[in-house]
């Protein structure tokens, strides 16, 4: 089949209030930090939100029956996976719906568990909402993350931990993570009736035949103890919509987190509900295309790091496009990695934003055009030139 997109046209966000180019891109000539691709959406997602906003009817909204359906079928084709439409509910983005899981299944003070480096948002809505952050840290071995399960089984046993916040595949390692995995959790949590929240927004985006395994499917009585948040923000470049949605095969899990919802006031998002629908009924060959496109970009960082700059470890992905890099073997700080970046004009992320497991690491986004990706590690070889490589070990 002949390609539909065109993934090298460049897609100009500058001067547009967009955070990722006029935010963390003011002072740099390339922001490659924040999770947003470069692409554009899928034009029937565009046309979406157009004929939507034509009509002119802005008032509050109730999800229809085609948001729901969408997400099923989504499920069933992209994971062979059956999604009843009556386990899933609208909400107004990923945090906010771990916030509502926190009302409706915690208290103050009980114990969340984490798996750092991981998503920074996880830690602060925990936080902020005084649960106890409870940080069963991942282990890197021979260029891979591992799961520190005696950690995670003496955690979840504390009779005060409610919640895991589980990332598949996980930010920011880059990793899907394997059924073995899963089912190891899924036991640890359900022995010890600690509830599983799998955030799973990078699902769509896998790579070499790797498969996603939702959460959900492992076992019914595992779909039991859990419920899944997503959204196609990652994968369509709709992030600023804000609409992303929960799955709950629990009925009275379900029934308690919905409560929470209307004591807030959420209601359905008319410009971004529509939208996701566009994307999960039209955008299947767009995700596929993306995906192989993305995947050439990571084999040219890889390639480019190991030729010119071989002490910078990529963590071998097999999903997302975002990739980690160890960057310890320049013995500099997070300060100094950021302050390094920022100079060459190239913005990534600070790993130490994703817990002290962080500590000198960045990550650096690829879901950009080949041209930008080339160009940018360019200026980062050339300021490694003239400030690093002298005052390495030879």
């Amino acid at each position: 089949m002949l390609n539909q997109y065109n993934f090298d046209i460049p897609f100009n966000c500058k001067n547009s209030h967009h955070y990722k180019w006029d935010q963390e891109g003011k002072d740099v000539r390339y922001p490659l930090g924040v999770a947003d691709t470069d692409y554009h959406p899928p034009q029937e997602v565009v046309d979406a939100v157009a004929s939507r906003a034509s009509s002119g009817v802005f008032g509050y909204g109730i999800q229809p029956a085609e948001f729901a359906q969408s997400i099923s079928n989504w499920y069933q084709k992209r994971h062979n996976t059956v999604v009843l439409p009556e386990w899933t509910s609208y909400t107004p983005g990923l945090i906010v719906a771990v916030k509502m899981f926190l009302e409706a299944l915690t208290d103050p003070g009980d114990n969340i568990i984490i798996q750092p480096p991981v998503y920074f948002n996880f830690k602060n809505i925990i936080t902020r909402n005084e649960r106890n952050v409870l940080e069963n840290t991942l282990v890197l071995a021979d260029n891979k993350y591992h799961i520190d399960y005696e950690d995670l089984e003496k955690k979840a046993a504390d009779p005060k931990t409610k919640i895991l916040v589980l990332c598949n595949p996980h930010n920011p390692i880059g990793h899907a993570w394997s059924r073995e995995d899963l089912e190891k959790i899924a036991d640890i949590c359900n022995q010890h009736h600690v509830f599983v929240i799998s955030d799973e927004a990078h699902s769509d985006i896998l790579f070499n035949g790797q498969q996603h395994i939702p959460f959900i499917t492992l076992s019914e009585e595992v779909a039991m103890n859990c419920a899944t948040i997503n959204s196609g923000g990652k994968t369509f470049n709709t992030n600023g919509l804000y609409t992303s949605y929960v799955i709950i095969p629990n009925e009275e899990i379900h029934t308690m987190f919905k409560q929470v919802v209307v004591k807030h006031h959420f209601e359905f998002n008319m410009l971004g509900g529509f939208a996701h629908i566009a994307a999960y009924t039209h955008g299947a060959q767009y995700t596929d295309e993306m995906v192989a496109y993305i995947w050439q970009n990571v084999g040219y960082l890889r390639e480019f790091l190991q030729e010119n700059m071989p002490e910078i470890t990529m963590i071998e992905p097999n999903a997302t496009y975002l990739m980690w890099l160890d960057m310890r073997a320049w013995n500099m700080d997070n300060d100094e990695l950021h302050s390094f970046f920022q100079s060459a004009g190239v913005a990534v992320n600070r790993g130490d934003m994703y817990g002290d497991a962080g500590k000198g690491f960045v990550r650096i986004n690829v879901a950009c055009t080949k041209a930008v990706l080339m160009d940018a590690l360019h200026l980062i070889h050339q300021s490694y030139l003239e400030k690093i490589k002298g005052k390495l070990p030879s």
